[in-house]
C-alpha cells in the first residue's frame, strides 16, 4: 500500500473514532471529576473567576464547558478540547449555573458536574467605573433600568470635544447593567456617563464618572499619516482596527490586534494569546470578535472575544472534524482566513481540507489542497458544510501554479504528501441578504463564486463564477479590468448587486513589466446580462503580492488596506490603510511598520463596518 494511502486510512480512522466520541451519551460514570472556582461565590459582576476540571481518569479524556444564569438557557463557552481551565469573567450579575463535561476519548463516557456561583452588581443605586486588568478598558455599570427602554454609555477626553458611544443594552428591570468602556488613548482622562431611552422615548442621563486610562504596556508599530484628512475624508470613522499579518521576525512587536485613531494614537488592543498568532476576521456588533489562533496546528482554534480579550465561544478544529467525519466528509485541517456571523445567529468559517487527486492536477496521485465553508449554529455546532471537492472544477489548478509545504507561511497543514498544490487558498466569505446565499473569494482561481446557500437551505452547487474565464462579460476602459489573488470581496449596496474588493494583482503583475500596482475596485454586476461593470477602480500607488482589505464606508468613500508593501531595507514592509473617494483618487493614508491581515475603519469599537448614521 502506498504512503500515502495509509496515511489517510490513519487519518481518517482517529477521527472516525473520535465522532464516535462524541455521538455517546452521558453515563454515571464511576471516576471522579471536580469542578473548582479560585474564588468563592458572591463575586462583583466583572470579575474574572477562574475555573478548573480535574479528574482521576487513565484515560485520554477533553473537556467542555458551558454555563448559564439560574433558569436560562445554557451556552457553549468551549468545546471540548484539552483545555481544562476556564477564565469566565459575564458582564450580567445573577445565579448562574456552571456546568463541565469530561469526556473519555477511549470509552466515550461521558461526566458532567456543575456548580452555581453568585454574581453581584457594583451599582445599586449610583453609577461606578472600575479599573480592570487592561490599561485602556473601563467597566462602567449602572443600576438596573425599567424594562422596554435601552440604554448606552458615552465618553470622551476631559476637555475634549470627540465623543465616542458604546452599543445600546436593553434595560431588564432586574439586572445591573454593565459595559466595557473601549477605544481610549493611553495617559488620559476621561468623562463617562450613560443614556437611558425609556419605553416612550424620553432620555435620561446619568451622572459624570471619570476615569484615567494607563500606560502602554508593548511597543506597538510606528504610524506616519502620509495623506492627512480633510472635508472630503470620512471622519465619523475615525477608528482604524487592525489585524496582524505575520511579522517574519522582524520586530519585536508583539502579534497583537489593535486600533488607532486616524493619527496612529493607539486606543486598544487585545493581547491573549498573542504568542499563537491571532488573525482577526470580524468585527461583531457589541465588540466582540471572531478570529482563528494556531493550536497544535495552525488555525487550530476558532474564537469569539470581548473586548476585553475574554472568551465567549470557542472550538477546535479536530471537534469540528469529529464532526465532519460522522456526516461522511473528510476532516478539516484548520481554520483559516474568515469566519463571519449571519444574520440568524450562525457562524461560517473557512477550513482547509485536502484530497490526493489521481491524474487531475498532474500525473498520478497528487495532493491538493481545498477550503470548506462550515457553518455553526449559535451553539458552534456543524450545522451545513459545502465541499469544494463536489462542487467546484478539480481539473482547473491554480492559476499561478502555487504550492504548499506543510505549514509553510500562507499554508495550511499538509499532511498527505510532502507537497500539496494550493488550489484555491479562499480568503473571504460574504452573504448575501437579497438571497441569503454566499460569495467565496477565491484567491488562487483568481475568481469569486457565488454559491447556493439559500441560508441553509441550499444545495451549495455554484451559481456563477466572477473573474477571467468566468461567467461574467467585463464592462471597463482599463485594458486589464479582472482582479487577481484578490482579497476581502465583500457585498454592498441595498440590492448587493456591488462588489468591494481588493486587487492584489498577482496575475497582472506576473505578466506586466514593473512598476505594477495593487488596486481597490468596485464592481458592478447584473445577474440576468451576466455583465460586471468596473465603477472604481483605485491605483493605490503600490504593490501588496498579499493581504488586503476593502470597505464601502459611510460617506460612499471606500476603504483600502495593503496588507504588505515589501521595501529592500529595514523595516522589510510597510502596511497602508487608504482612503480613496468613487472616482479612484486617494483622499487619506495611514501607514504602518507592519504587516496587516485585516483592517477595518470603524465609528468605534461597538459597531461594525458600514453600520450607523454616515454624517461627519
Amino acid at each position: 500500500m502506498k504512503k500515502w494511502m495509509i496515511v489517510l486510512l490513519v487519518l481518517g480512522l482517529f477521527f472516525a473514532a473520535s465522532a464516535t466520541y462524541a455521538q455517546s451519551q452521558e453515563v454515571n460514570a464511576p471516576q471522579t471529576v471536580t469542578l473548582t472556582a479560585d474564588l468563592p461565590s458572591g463575586q462583583p459582576v466583572g470579575t474574572v473567576v477562574t475555573w478548573t476540571v480535574t479528574d482521576d481518569i487513565a484515560d485520554p479524556v477533553d473537556y467542555c464547558f458551558r454555563f448559564g444564569r439560574l433558569g436560562e438557557a445554557m451556552q457553549l463557552m468551549v468545546d471540548y478540547s484539552d483545555k481544562n481551565v476556564f477564565p469566565w469573567a459575564p458582564l450580567e450579575d445573577g445565579v448562574y449555573v456552571v456546568e463541565a463535561s469530561v469526556r473519555n476519548l477511549a470509552t466515550g463516557e461521558v461526566t458532567v458536574v456543575t456548580q452555581t456561583f453568585d454574581l453581584l452588581p457594583r451599582a445599586t443605586s449610583t453609577p461606578v467605573v472600575t479599573a480592570i486588568d487592561h490599561p485602556l478598558i473601563a467597566l462602567y455599570s449602572a443600576p438596573a433600568c425599567v424594562v422596554g427602554g435601552e440604554m448606552r454609555v458615552f465618553f470622551k477626553p476631559l476637555g475634549g470635544a470627540a465623543v465616542m458611544a458604546t452599543n445600546a443594552k436593553p434595560c431588564t428591570g432586574t439586572h445591573s447593567m454593565n459595559f466595557y468602556v473601549a477605544g481610549m488613548k493611553a495617559n488620559t482622562n476621561y468623562v463617562i456617563m450613560h443614556e437611558i431611552t425609556s419605553p416612550n422615548q424620553d432620555t435620561v442621563y446619568g451622572p459624570w464618572r471619570f476615569f484615567q486610562t494607563g500606560s502602554l504596556p508593548y511597543a506597538f508599530p510606528n504610524h506616519q499619516i502620509k495623506n492627512p484628512p480633510d472635508a472630503q475624508t470620512s471622519l465619523v470613522e475615525g477608528v482604524l482596527l487592525v489585524g496582524p499579518g505575520p511579522s517574519f521576525g522582524q520586530a519585536p512587536v508583539p502579534r497583537l490586534q489593535y486600533a488607532t485613531n486616524l493619527v496612529g494614537d493607539v486606543i486598544w488592543y487585545d493581547s491573549t494569546d498573542y504568542e499563537l498568532q491571532p488573525n482577526l476576521t470580524r468585527l461583531l456588533p457589541g465588540g466582540n470578535r471572531l478570529y482563528d489562533v494556531y493550536g497544535e496546528r495552525r488555525g487550530f482554534v476558532l474564537r469569539e472575544s470581548d473586548l476585553a480579550g475574554r472568551i465567549v465561544h470557542e472550538t477546535t478544529v479536530r471537534r469540528v472534524s469529529e464532526q465532519l467525519v460522522a456526516l461522511g466528509y473528510f476532516p478539516a485541517t484548520s481554520f483559516h482566513h474568515d469566519a463571519i456571523r449571519l444574520p440568524n445567529g450562525d457562524t461560517a468559517v473557512l477550513g482547509s481540507t485536502e484530497r490526493i487527486l489521481v491524474d487531475m492536477q498532474g500525473e498520478g496521485p497528487v495532493d491538493v489542497l481545498g477550503d470548506y465553508v462550515l457553518v455553526l449554529d449559535p451553539q458552534w455546532q456543524l450545522k451545513w458544510v459545502w465541499d469544494p471537492f463536489e462542487k467546484m472544477d478539480t481539473a482547473r489548478m491554480a492559476v499561478l501554479g502555487e504550492r504548499c509545504l506543510n505549514e509553510a507561511p500562507g499554508c495550511p497543514p499538509v499532511l498527505l504528501a510532502p507537497i500539496a498544490n494550493d488550489w484555491m487558498h479562499t480568503n473571504a466569505i460574504s452573504y448575501s441578504a437579497v438571497d441569503g446565499n454566499l460569495l467565496l473569494s477565491v484567491r488562487h482561481q483568481d475568481w469569486l463564486v457565488k454559491i447556493d446557500y439559500a441560508d441553509g437551505g441550499g444545495s451549495g452547487d455554484i451559481i456563477w463564477r466572477m473573474g477571467a474565464e468566468g461567467d461574467f462579460v467585463p464592462v471597463a476602459d482599463d485594458p486589464s479590468p479582472w482582479f487577481s489573488h484578490q482579497h476581502d470581496a465583500d457585498l454592498i449596496g441595498a440590492a448587493q448587486n456591488q462588489i468591494v474588493l481588493y486587487d492584489n494583482g498577482n496575475t497582472r503583475c506576473h505578466e506586466a513589466q514593473s512598476p505594477c500596482n495593487s488596486r481597490g475596485q468596485v464592481w458592478s454586476f447584473d445577474e440576468n446580462g451576466m455583465t460586471a461593470t468596473l465603477e472604481t477602480n483605485a491605483d493605490l500607488g503600490r504593490y501588496s503580492m498579499a493581504l488586503g482589505s476593502a470597505q464601502v464606508l459611510l460617506n460612499g468613500n471606500y476603504h483600502f488596506g495593503s496588507g504588505i508593501v515589501l521595501r529592500p531595507q529595514l523595516p522589510l514592509f510597510f502596511s497602508f490603510a487608504d482612503e480613496a473617494l468613487p472616482d479612484g483618487s486617494i483622499d487619506y493614508t495611514l501607514q504602518g511598520e507592519y504587516s496587516a491581515y485585516r483592517s477595518y475603519r470603524l465609528r468605534n469599537l461597538y459597531t461594525p463596518p458600514g453600520q450607523g448614521e454616515g454624517n461627519n
